[in-house]
């Protein structure tokens, strides 16, 4: 893999494992990527490696920190039908400008991962419209579940929040782009928080945050590079899981770490801030295959919204 920064101790701390000489970047970047090079980096002095433990990704792009999200550049780039390579991973230390679901800011701080992801399938994807979602969300899960003391401590809060002990830990996002039934591009956006917990104003939808090592037995064993590369290996796997057809067997794992299949919630709309504007109550009885929450009472599923656990009820 060919890895880029522009801090070389940040990219080290990162990665957790020693990747060959650092050097400046050849006079002739790849055309494939050189797009990207500039829209991360701009004028900043870059350096270059190889990380010859990992074959499974092509490039990986490390910044200390972002101006501007990587998840909204590689989505820029596609838009502008630039043919970027499959499997890229771009993290951040820290940033500004990065947003959640519909936009909603995300504090980024340094100590957490800041990562976006690039794949080109380039084929036909069963449930398209949510399958990078699931595998964002279970990949998450996989990470969180291979720290000591952590398995099966964390459950995703529709449709893309995952939490552990009621504070949310990470979100995730993604983004597809098609040319009639084949799958381009895909982008998928993971802020997962590791060593820091995030100062945020608490709000019905997200009344706490928290940070892995908040929870961690041994927060020695919760480092970010060890958990960076488990996220990146389950990434990995679980996208092996779509192209071979398997997404209902994520979906199942989803549903299995469900935190409102069979709770009482709040619906409300997309829009709502800081006020719900409600568009259903009840209790979930069912997810469906492309995450349709199914509510008791109501003829139709809701496949948009954004939800309150109701404690109390």
């Amino acid at each position: 893999m060919a890895v880029f920064t522009d801090n070389i101790d940040y990219a080290d701390s990162s990665l957790g494992v020693p990747a060959g000489p650092w050097q400046v970047p050849g006079s002739v970047v790849p055309a494939e990527v050189r797009p990207l090079l500039e829209a991360i980096y701009g004028r900043r002095t870059i350096r270059e490696s190889k990380l010859e433990t990992d074959s499974r990704w092509s490039h990986m792009f490390l910044s200390e920190s972002a101006a501007l999200s990587h998840y909204d550049l590689l989505i820029d780039l596609s838009r502008r039908e630039v043919d970027l390579p499959d499997r890229i991973l771009c993290l951040a230390g820290s940033g500004e400008q990065f947003h959640g679901f519909k936009g909603r800011a995300w504090s980024a701080p340094p100590g957490n991962i800041y990562m976006a992801v690039h794949l080109a399938p380039a084929r036909s994807v069963e449930h398209a419209g949510t399958s990078f979602t699931v595998l964002a969300t279970v990949s998450v899960l996989d990470a969180i579940d291979s720290v000591p003391g952590l398995r099966d401590a964390a459950g995703v809060k529709w449709v893309n929040d995952i939490l552990i002990d009621g504070a949310k830990v990470a979100g995730v996002l993604a983004y597809t782009q098609s040319e009639g039934d084949v799958v381009a591009n895909v982008v998928l956006g993971i802020g997962l928080n590791v060593e820091t917990t995030p100062s945020i104003e608490p709000t019905p939808f997200v009344p706490r945050v928290g940070a892995l090592r908040d929870v961690a037995p041994d927060p020695e064993l919760c480092s970010l590079p060890l958990v960076l590369q488990r996220l990146t290996d389950a990434v990995s796997s679980n996208y092996e899981e779509i192209l071979s057809g398997r997404y209902l067997s994520l979906v199942d794992r989803y549903r299995e770490r469900s935190l409102v299949i069979g709770r009482e919630v709040t619906l409300c709309s997309e829009h709502s801030g800081s006020e719900c504007d409600i568009q259903a109550t009840g209790r979930v009885q069912a997810l469906g295959d492309d995450l349709e929450l199914v509510l008791e009472g109501y003829a139709r599923p809701f496949s948009t919204g954004r939800l309150i656990l109701d404690v109390n009820r």
